[in-house]
């Protein structure tokens, strides 16, 4: 029986309350970075993947006028047209707009060295006034009133200020970030589009014990709370900055929920630590912290820099190539069942370069793509399309997936491993609207799914692809 017929007849979707979960896409190099070419045809891999939200870091340095001087130079640094690096950033928006994706700017460093304490460079002692200025020229040149560019709706501030490599001296980085919040938030907010969101945070998921702040500790020096999240007072307000707070009228709270490579879901209890397995810990945070008047009631979460380095080629911290599929899939179904989490997230396309130097610096930099350096593509390429995952519960298995690619209704054929290779578990039937499903099935053994989308010109069902297969795990 013919697919398209077979939409008309089968039940409502087995799925989960419909989730609007975002896919953010980012990966720098090949697109701001890139030549148009290049970035096209990044953006159109991209897009087929599946990803509705690009990540967009548009760098201070990188736009801003003699970066490198220890003086400021002569501009009106609230202007946007006295910027003479935007024109790449302008260009990826403009393509990105018009394909449809979401576009998340942060207002990333580095920092120009004329914009830090004493002109050290290097993101130290970031000076918060000059960093409003910055604020207001990005926010108004994507307001959609500038120069006929589009209007971006959503953003963020900063990249990890909590790492010693973003914000520095470390010991103050909290006090600093506060600082620029405090007043960046509120000038990029009096230039944005109406209706347009700001997102705070973008913590890294780990602390360290030189060169990151745990993203818990980070979280209540920032927002001056004791390790009870109680709001300091008297002295202990005074030496730590704190006198006079405002509460952070954010609209959501970025985080990079990296971590649990080798499948790890129960980090030490002790360690202040926030990967995806854990995740609830930040939502408890967060909730203590608005308890406290420091932040809005039940602030969204959303994941905006994830992945699993592999290996090959990294050869330190990389798991397998299978793994890294597996993985990525794993933690989409975790981000998923949260309903606290409101986007999952791909960092990297492809993986950055080897690096010159020792074997430990060869590899520093991020093995996170779905492809390779030279383009080939790592399993998870196809897993990141039509993710799937299969747990035990009690009676059998839930087996959740989805089909990524949009345009219109989706269907799904479920598969399960038998002796004589694979056979089809009912009838196909359709996800939610967002292209999530999840069925429950009493059969222990490995499944995959067939997807279908509906051609817009012939309205029949057209295969998409076909999952990894997934074996069932607790």
């Amino acid at each position: 029986m013919a697919l398209a017929i077979l939409l008309g007849t089968v039940a409502a979707a087995p799925a989960d309350a419909s989730k609007a979960e975002w896919s953010i896409f980012e990966d720098g190099r090949y697109l701001a970075l890139a030549d148009t070419q290049t970035r096209q045809g990044t953006l159109d891999q991209i897009k087929a993947l599946g990803a509705d939200t690009l990540r967009v870091g548009v760098g201070w340095e990188q736009v801003a006028p003699d970066p490198g001087a220890r003086q400021m130079p002569a501009f009106d640094a609230t202007d946007p047209g006295a910027y003479p690096g935007f024109g790449p950033f302008d260009d990826l928006v403009v393509r990105a707009k018009a394909m449809g994706f979401r576009v998340l700017i942060t207002l990333a460093p580095a920092a120009p060295r004329w914009a830090t304490g004493g002109g050290r460079g290097g993101n130290y002692k970031v000076n918060s006034t000059k960093f409003a200025d910055f604020a207001r020229a990005v926010g108004k040149r994507y307001s959609g009133n500038y120069a006929g560019l589009p209007a971006v709706y959503h953003w963020s501030l900063w990249n990890e200020p909590s790492h010693a490599l973003f914000l520095k001296p470390r010991e103050f980085a909290p006090r600093i970030y506060r600082r620029m919040v405090e007043r960046g938030l509120p000038a990029l907010r009096s230039k944005i589009a109406s209706g347009a969101k700001v997102f705070v945070g973008e913590l890294a998921p780990v602390g360290t014990d030189t060169k990151v702040i745990g993203p818990l500790a980070f979280l209540r020096k920032w927002l001056c709370l004791d390790p009870a999240y109680r709001p300091l007072r008297g002295r202990r307000a005074t030496v730590a900055g704190c006198k006079n707070f405002k509460k952070v009228e954010a609209d959501g709270f970025a985080h990079h929920p990296y971590g649990a490579q080798a499948g790890n879901t129960h980090p030490p209890k002790g360690r202040d630590i926030v990967n995806i397995s854990v995740i609830g810990r930040l939502s408890s945070a967060l909730d203590k912290a608005a308890r406290a008047g420091r932040l809005p009631v039940r602030l969204p979460i959303y994941s905006t820099e994830f992945g699993f380095q592999s290996h090959p080629p990294d050869p330190f911290v990389g798991i397998s190539l299978q793994a890294q599929a597996r993985l990525i899939n794993t933690a989409e179904e975790i981000s998923y069942r949260n309903s606290r989490v409101r986007s999952y997230s791909q960092y990297l396309l492809y993986d950055d370069p080897a690096r010159a130097g020792s074997a430990a610096v060869k590899w520093s930099g991020f093995q996170t793509g779905l492809r390779l350096v030279g383009g080939v593509r790592k399993p998870s390429f196809d897993a990141y399309r039509l993710p799937l995952v299969v747990r035990e519960v009690r009676g059998g298995v839930t087996v959740w997936g989805r089909v990524r690619p949009s345009g219109g209704s989706r269907l799904v054929q479920l598969q399960r491993r038998s002796a004589g290779g694979f056979v089809d578990v009912g009838a196909p039937f359709p996800t939610d609207s967002f292209g999530y499903f999840r069925v429950k099935r009493s059969a222990r053994a490995s499944y995959r799914f067939i997807g279908f989308v509906t051609d817009a010109a012939t309205g029949q069902e057209v295969q998409v692809g076909m999952s990894r297969t997934a074996k069932p795990q607790l």
